[in-house]
């Protein structure tokens, strides 16, 4: 193996090495959960809508409540 062959193996390697750590540091800045703000169409409060499949405040005028069953 010449010089040059084995100098461009190394750099093939550095690079996918450093691709390698930008795309982990770029995932690990990610935030990995999806919570939504309290208040803010939350599914933690207000009238299950089976309709939607969430909570919302009750007022849907297409929606199915406990209430209509």
């Amino acid at each position: 193996m010449n010089i040059g062959k084995m100098s461009l193996s190394i750099a093939k390697a550095v690079a996918v090495f450093f691709g390698w750590c930008v795309g982990l540091l770029v995932s690990a800045a990610k935030p990995e959960t999806s919570d939504r703000p309290q208040g803010d169409g939350s599914d933690l409060f207000g009238e299950h809508n089976f309709r939607t499949g969430r909570a919302d405040s009750g007022a849907d005028p297409d929606g199915w409540y406990e209430d209509d069953m």
